[in-house]
């Protein structure tokens, strides 16, 4: 074969190489075939917080071929507005994309316990709420969704005179039990706390609600300050609902060999 011949010959050899090269697409990591898509999450639960939703739910263990679920990226949060006296609110899907979480960075979630919290604020009294929690994967493909509805109702009144005192490094926080309408049935308490210039936490600083009107904080940073609020559980027929926050009351609490003379 004669030189410039062979020349072209391996030009379009390298042509045909690098032209096989372009048609692969862009670069990452390969999706396997045929990814297992995650399974719902578990134990969804919704509670009426004043005028706000308050979701929880824990995070799916299994794909939904009962495999180890390994690749969970994230969820999207769906929510329906619906007339409560509507016969099939299903029927026709008005959801909406409330929120994506995105497990490498939890913006507006609190996770505590293994469980995921978000609160969903400013609805509207006498309006039901669907929500739909779907789970997704590192490939962007959704799982199962958790599906759960309730009806935003009245309103009940927040605890009153709350008050804070500090002593042997102990912070007790105490109040005064709302007077519920007849027909309600006081179940506890939860107490919220934050920072000032910070929103309140939305799980509460108790991990069962309170039968008494008392709490005690031993988990503060010495000589911070902090603003604490309180939220009665009160029950109409077999529904749970939390009142409005009380008044903040605000408070530096000191560990007691801190504690300034």
């Amino acid at each position: 074969m004669k030189p410039h011949r062979l020349q072209t010959c391996l030009l379009l050899a390298v042509l045909v190489v690098m032209a096989l090269g372009a048609g692969c697409g862009r670069k990452g990591p390969v999706r396997p075939q045929r990814q297992p898509l995650p399974a719902a999450p578990e134990h969804l639960e919704l509670r009426q917080q004043g005028d706000g939703m308050l979701l929880s739910w824990s995070m799916p263990r299994l794909n939904q071929d009962g495999t180890e679920l390994t690749d969970l990226a994230g969820f999207k949060i769906m929510r329906m507005e619906f007339e409560p006296n509507q016969e099939c609110p299903d029927c026709r899907d008005t959801s909406i994309l409330l929120r994506q979480i995105e497990l490498a960075y939890l913006r507006d979630v609190q996770q505590s316990d293994g469980r995921f919290f978000m609160a969903d604020t400013g609805l509207q009294q006498g309006r039901g709420y669907q929500y739909r929690v779907i789970p997704y994967n590192l490939w962007g493909q959704d799982g199962t969704p958790a599906e759960a509805r309730q009806v935003v109702t009245f309103l009940p009144p927040a605890p009153q005179q709350v008050a804070a005192e500090t002593a042997d490094g102990v912070l007790t926080l105490t109040w005064q039990a709302p007077a519920l309408p007849a027909g309600l049935e006081l179940v506890g308490y939860n107490v919220y706390r934050r920072r000032p210039g910070r929103p309140f936490a939305i799980a509460p600083l108790n991990p069962h609600p309170l039968a008494e009107p008392r709490f005690e904080d031993r988990l503060f940073k010495s000589g911070s300050t902090y603003l604490y609020a309180v939220r009665a559980i009160v029950k109409q027929d077999s529904q749970e609902i939390e009142s409005l926050l009380s008044k903040a009351e605000v408070a530096t609490p000191w560990a007691g060999a801190e504690a300034p003379f």
